[in-house]
């Protein structure tokens, strides 16, 4: 290399580091503006599937939601501080004409008070549709790392954050908004209304592979197989 040009590559190399820290820079400050506002949109990779108990008794499986674009959210049928507003917000966003494909998942985190019949009453009191609002409890422990390890909510018995989180067709996180500020709303709509024209993952047929050719010694003719008379298989069979 000629040592008259390596002035020139060390300034270049401390540029490019300087604009690259930079923009990393201005990444970290845009979330943290946004985590501020109350909101923040992303891709995450496909949530790990969990199952709880819905007020209904069934089993609910996140797997079954897959498909569909879903919100989920913390809270507690006692919680004497934001929890009337979250669900009153929450009833009027699942009333609205233009959301209702979206599923809404209410998990409580005082399992061992907001027992099945609980949740029923707390359901039926913000007139919650049972096919499209689910309200759904299970062990603490399981629910923490529901909450914490895959929807990134903190979760304490009996408190939580009052956050939603966007679950699109492919079973991926797409932003978290508190949904107890209003002004949140027409973001977290947009990005559920983006979400909602959006393919679902297809799973493509698998390829049979083209099997080599018999023998003309094991071949036979369409017209042996079709003397014949094949059985007929049973209906239930």
């Amino acid at each position: 290399m000629n040592h008259s040009a390596l002035p020139y590559w060390l300034s270049l190399l401390v540029v490019i580091g300087a604009a690259y820290f930079g923009w990393k820079w201005w990444q970290v400050d845009q979330f943290q503006r946004n985590q501020s506002a109350g909101g923040i949109q992303y891709t995450g990779p496909p949530l790990e599937g969990f199952e709880l108990s819905e007020r209904s008794g069934k089993r609910f499986r996140s797997k079954d939601l897959q498909g569909k674009v879903w919100v989920v959210n913390l809270f507690f049928s006692t919680c004497p501080g934001t929890c009337k507003k979250l669900s009153g917000n929450i009833k009027m966003l699942h009333e609205r004409e233009d959301l209702q494909d979206v599923t809404w998942v209410s998990i409580t985190v005082d399992p061992d008070t907001d027992t099945q019949q609980v949740l029923q009453e707390y359901a039926d009191r913000f007139g919650a549709d049972p096919e499209r609002w689910l309200f759904c409890r299970g062990d603490f422990k399981y629910i923490q790392r529901i909450g914490q390890e895959i929807l990134s909510l903190p979760v304490l018995w009996r408190d939580h954050n009052d956050y939603g989180v966007v679950i699109d067709k492919r079973g991926r996180a797409r932003g978290s908004y508190d949904l107890n500020r209003t002004s949140n709303h027409a973001k977290l709509i947009k990005l559920i209304q983006e979400c909602q024209v959006e393919e679902s993952i297809t799973i493509e047929p698998a390829v049979k592979k083209e099997e080599a050719p018999k023998s003309d010694a094991k071949r036979r003719s369409v017209s042996e197989y079709e003397s014949k008379d094949l059985p007929v298989a049973k209906e239930g069979v």
